[in-house]
């Protein structure tokens, strides 16, 4: 599917990645459940233009992978593997009160098969503190330790459903709440968190801030090639570059080799 194994050079990687996709419409639902939902609740970009990465951006070798919440009860791991996956974030939680029904079935059978995996919380920052949700992540599978096989918890940072998109929060707001929930997650597990956002969404609701570039970005952008993002990042750390057959793909912007490293190293 995306290369024997998951990794591929570069040239075979961009050509397969550019490829159109298909089967991208998603189950409307009234919670949000997988990073993939902003499709349908942020405009595409407007203030940037799609370029092919530079010479200082590309890697040698990418990994591919997939992302998955209760939409997906049934995913068919050993073939993800075969096909070359290698890691999986999970939807672990939402809030301070939803706990993701197939977090812990998933979970097992990624580990199951070899996989990489971790879980994903999806923000609500007008319904409690940064803070309160890192704790409720933490304790509900969005935990991380150095053992090479678990990811670190993802912040998955969408659109709201009105106001703007920026669920009702200036962008200084905004900055400050996921400031607060990186600062509970690093206090939690020893290393920060990886920031799930569109570039357009980050522009507009955070004022394209930059202090928090430290942090692993997962870039979401279903039109290849990959870009634009967040100007406070010099390249994103995770691609998820659209949807194939009901599964959200992305891509790890190193071998697997290097995403064992990058999982191990806080």
């Amino acid at each position: 599917m995306i290369g024997r194994r998951g990794r591929f050079a570069l040239p075979v990687a961009l050509a397969l990645l550019a490829t159109p996709l298909a089967g991208c419409s998603r189950t409307p639902t009234p919670e949000s459940s997988s990073p993939a939902a902003t499709a349908s609740t942020t405009p595409a970009p407007t203030a940037s233009t799609k370029s092919a990465p530079t010479a200082s951006t590309k890697p040698s070798e990418t990994t591919a992978g997939v992302d998955v919440s209760r939409w997906q009860r049934s995913v068919d791991w050993p073939a993800l593997w075969a096909s070359g996956h290698r890691f999986a974030w999970i939807k672990a939680t939402e809030g301070t009160g939803h706990r993701s029904p197939t977090w812990a079935t998933q979970e097992a059978e990624a580990r199951q098969v070899g996989m990489l995996r971790g879980g994903y919380h999806y923000a609500r920052p007008a319904a409690s503190t940064g803070a309160a949700q890192a704790r409720f992540f933490v304790a509900n599978g969005g935990g991380w330790r150095p053992d090479g096989r678990t990811l670190p918890g993802a912040l998955d940072l969408e659109a709201s459903k009105g106001d703007g998109g920026c669920h009702g929060l200036t962008p200084a707001r905004m900055v400050a709440w996921v400031t607060d929930f990186t600062t509970e997650y690093e206090r939690l597990t020893g290393r920060p968190p990886v920031l799930y956002v569109r570039d357009d969404l980050w522009r507009r609701c955070a004022g394209d801030d930059t202090t928090l570039g430290r942090l692993p970005l997962w870039l979401y952008d279903h039109e290849p090639p990959m870009g634009p993002w967040p100007r406070g990042w010099k390249r994103p750390t995770v691609w998820q570059r659209g949807v194939v057959g009901g599964l959200d793909r992305n891509v790890f912007l190193g071998s697997s080799e290097d995403l064992v490293a990058w999982a191990t190293t806080p």
